[in-house]
Parts: C-alpha cells; sequence; structure tokens
C-alpha cells in the first residue's frame, strides 16, 4: 500500500513541490535574514513532480557540500548542479516561499529544504506542507510568512497568512457525495514501537492455518527505508524477522496459508515466508517489468492475487526506467501462470481489499502526477479516490469497469472486516477530505461511518483474532487500536 504509498525510499521524496531555500543560522521561520552565510545550493531533477529540487547547505564547506550534491540529495543517486555562495531562487518569492524543512544529512552537514506553497499542488495546506517536511522528509518544519510563519526586517514586509477555511455551504462539505467529516469512534490507541523510517504492510500471522515456518500469533510489518521486515507479539515484543525484505511492501495470505508479497525492489509478486528464497509468481506484464507492486488482495473465490502497481519504488532508483505506459491494478491466476490487466486508467493506484464474499474489489487511488506516462493523468486532476468495483464470476472485474461507488478520498492501505471498510487517510491528503487517520467506511454505499485519529498512518491489518483489535502502521510507529464500542 499511498500514499502513496507512500513507501521505502520513495516517501522521503514524496513532494510535488520539493524546491529548496536555506540559509546558515537557526532561526523560528522561513524568511530568514540576508545576512546569514551562504554555502551554497544544490540543484537536481525530481522524479516524482517532474521539477527541481533545490537544497540550501547551511554548513560545512563548498567542497563538503559540492561532494553531496554530487552523490544525490533529494534522490539517490541522482547527482545535482552545486552553485556556490548563492541561494535558491525561491527564496525571493513570498507567494509561493511555503516553508523550510531543514534536517541533518549523515555526513553531518545540515541543509534546508522549503515546500513551495502551490495552489494547484494536492497538498495546497498549510498543515499539508507541514506533513511532508516531518513525515517524508524526517525535518524540523519552518513556515514562512505566507504560511503563517514571521518574517524579517531585512526581507519585504510579511503578507498576511491566507486562511485555511473549511467549506461552509453543505454543498461545499460534500466531497464525491461523501461527507467530507465524520464521528470520532470510541477507541484505545496503543503505541506498541516506535522509531521506524517508514513503516508499512502489517500483516497478522494466526495461531493455526498458516505456513507453519510463519512465527504463529504474531504481527509482520515492513520498514520500507530500512528493508527489514519485523515482528512483534504479546509473547515476545519487538524482533526482526529479516533484514532483507526485498522491498516487501504490502502482504497477504493464499488460500494454502502461504505468504504473498507485493515486492518494490525487485518489482515483482512472490510466494513464501523467507523474501530472499521465495518464488516469484509475476514480474512483469505482455514482456515488461512491473512498476512497482505496492499492495494487494487475495479473492477467497479462487486464490486469485489483485495488486496495484504504482511508480513509488523506482523513484529513487534513477538507474531502473518504467517500462509500462500505466499505474494499474493486475490479478494472477492463483496458479501464478496468468496476468491480466484489469484496471489500466488508474493515476497512482495504492490500498488494495476484496469483500469476504469476493464480489467487490476496493482500490485506492493517490491522484494524478506530473509524471504520469498517460498525458490525461499527468497532471493534479483527477483527483484521490476510494472507488469499489464489481468483480464477476472467475474473479475478474466487470468490463466495462464501472463502478459500485467512488468518493474523493487520498487513502493508503486498506482491510476489510465485519464492520466494514477501514483505511487510512494519510497525512499529506488536503483537508477537505476530512480527519486524518483510521477511516471506517459502509462498503456497500461508500458513506464514511467514522474515524479514528492516528498521525500519519500507512497502513491497517483488521483480521486480528482479537475482537474489537486493529493494528496499524504509520510513518515512524506501529499502534495497536482497540475498538470500545
Amino acid at each position: 500500500s499511498m500514499l502513496r504509498v507512500l513507501l521505502y525510499f520513495f516517501f522521503f521524496f514524496f513532494s510535488f513541490v520539493l524546491v529548496a531555500l536555506g540559509r546558515a543560522g537557526a532561526q523560528d521561520n522561513a524568511d530568514g535574514a540576508a545576512t546569514e552565510s551562504t554555502v551554497g545550493f544544490c540543484e537536481s531533477e525530481n522524479r516524482f513532480s517532474g521539477g527541481l529540487d533545490c537544497t540550501q547547505f547551511v554548513t560545512g564547506t563548498a567542497e563538503e557540500a559540492k561532494e553531496a550534491c554530487a552523490q544525490g540529495l533529494t534522490m539517490p543517486s541522482v547527482a545535482g548542479s552545486f552553485t556556490e555562495g548563492a541561494r535558491c531562487p525561491l527564496y525571493l518569492d513570498k507567494i509561493r516561499l511555503g516553508g523550510e524543512c531543514e534536517r541533518q544529512l549523515e555526513s553531518g552537514l545540515v541543509v534546508r529544504s522549503v515546500l513551495e506553497f502551490d495552489e494547484d499542488s494536492p497538498f495546497a495546506s498549510f498543515s499539508g506542507l507541514e506533513n511532508v517536511c516531518t513525515t517524508f522528509i524526517q525535518g524540523q518544519w519552518k513556515p514562512a510568512s505566507a504560511c503563517g510563519g514571521g518574517g524579517d526586517s531585512d526581507s519585504s514586509p510579511d503578507l498576511p497568512a491566507p486562511s485555511e477555511t473549511e467549506p461552509t455551504s453543505e454543498e461545499e462539505k460534500e466531497v464525491g457525495g461523501v461527507p467530507a467529516n465524520s464521528p470520532e469512534l470510541a477507541a484505545e490507541v496503543e503505541t506498541l514501537a516506535d522509531g521506524f523510517d517508514f513503516t508499512e504492510g502489517p500483516i497478522w500471522i494466526p495461531s493455526q492455518g498458516a505456513d507453519p515456518s510463519l512465527p504463529p500469533s504474531t504481527l509482520l510489518f515492513s520498514d520500507m527505508r530500512r528493508n527489514v521486515i519485523y515482528s512483534w507479539s504479546n509473547a515476545t515484543g519487538l524482533g526482526v524477522y529479516t533484514n532483507e525484505s526485498m522491498g516487501t511492501n504490502g502482504k497477504a495470505f493464499d488460500l494454502d496459508g502461504q505468504l504473498i508479497g507485493f515486492r518494490s525492489g525487485p518489482r515483482n509478486v512472490a510466494r513464501g515466508a523467507d523474501p530472499k528464497n521465495a518464488t516469484v509468481l509475476a514480474g512483469g506484464y505482455e514482456g515488461k517489468s512491473f512498476n512497482s507492486p505496492n499492495d494487494g488482495a487475495v479473492s477467497p473465490k479462487d486464490g486469485s492475487i489483485f495488486f496495484s502497481d504504482p511508480i513509488w519504488g523506482i523513484l529513487a532508483r534513477p538507474e531502473e526506467e518504467q517500462e509500462l505506459d500505466l499505474h494499474g491494478v493486475f490479478r494472477i491466476d492463483a496458479d501464478g501462470n496468468v496476468v491480466t490487466l484489469e484496471l489500466n486508467n488508474l493515476a497512482m493506484p495504492n490500498g488494495i481489499a476484496i469483500s469476504e464474499e469476493g464480489d467487490t474489489l476496493f482500490v485506492s487511488d493517490t491522484g494524478g502526477l506530473p509524471i504520469h506516462p498517460n498525458p490525461k493523468l499527468a497532471s493534479d486532476e483527477p483527483p484521490p479516490t476510494l472507488t469499489a468495483w464489481a468483480l464477476e464470476e472467475g474473479s475478474k472485474v466487470n468490463q466495462p469497469p464501472v463502478p459500485i461507488w467512488s468518493r474523493e478520498d487520498f487513502s493508503d492501505g486498506m482491510c476489510l472486516n465485519e464492520r466494514g471498510l477501514w483505511s487510512t487517510r494519510s497525512g499529506m491528503g488536503p483537508s477537505i477530505y476530512g480527519p486524518k487517520g483510521l477511516v471506517l467506511t459502509n462498503p456497500s454505499t461508500g458513506q464514511e461511518i467514522g474515524h479514528i485519529e492516528i498521525e500519519d498512518p500507512t497502513n491497517v491489518e483488521c483480521h486480528t483474532e482479537e475482537e474489537g483489535v486493529l493494528y496499524v502502521t504509520t510513518a515512524s510507529k506501529v499502534v495497536k487500536v482497540t475498538l470500545l464500542e
């Protein structure tokens, strides 16, 4: 599973608007003083946005900065162009300057990047820009005056901060026919483990029925940036399941209890408890490699496997080309012999779930991108959606694919149980879609039932053998949710 599939190194670079600016010193706002010393800045191509990233060096020498720029700052192995003794151009545009995000590189150098305030971007809110910084860049957020931060006497006069008002009319509150807000559900949220880089793909291994080589009554989840799959159980606490996850993101069980991994590393779908020795079921379509298998689910009818294939995983690997001219949802038959393209007109498919009856497929789509290979989708439109699709006999999407229901929503991973469809509304999504966190939806109608506030959720496991218990992965931690009613 968003944003995003969200989603190993690529989440570090998940921003349409990562352009940079910085200055030496440690002010509390991003409109910095022109009198501060300037080492220089580094500009490099951003494969996500199709634009340029500009990173300002705050500490270090020009030679150290130039070397770091050549190694790649915002995208690994994407060398940048270093300009000594100058500042990023966006500093001069106070209307577009959203704020700085300060972080320290492994080398010890301190850099600052700025998020552009762009009203046409999906992140055109101040809270969205802050989430880009704190969640994906993992830096310290310093808002500019355009986003309510302070100004400087050496800069031009501060502009009044635009207001982030909520829609006032009932019509404006409707998003895709679904109210943007829902009641908060009574629940207890407990942190099980913290301090991760980016967690994803939770799956609960039952006490019986799964591959016996898997640890029973245990939660598995991935840290995408560390390439590690962790385990957690009531009996043993936190442990390392494997230090070589092969980029495994989403996980599912086939009808025989074998573990299925959706892997952005080798760009394939594989079966087996050990990622290094798993059997590859499919690695491409019509002679072309998949983009970056992200999340998936298994049909209870016939064991066929559905999965999303966005491009998050290869964004951070510029040496790997995108071979498919689409971001689709694919199906692998139970034997792994036939791969079919089920949905081909999606912008960035992410979370996947299937109803217990096997007659409905749920897909989250985090919306259009400037670098989409389909020109019609290479923009900030279409918007992010959560959609239900009918599955015909044989577990294939009805053709032509017409949604049972669809609503605008910025969702990542999903899970379906007797209470309904649980989705994870990312902090990256605009506030108009409703409160961020774990969201419960009526799977038949698409009506939002309620939510549980959780910071920066990425995916959810709701099949846990404990009544009313769910596990949620987030940007930096894993939490246990216990429903209280």
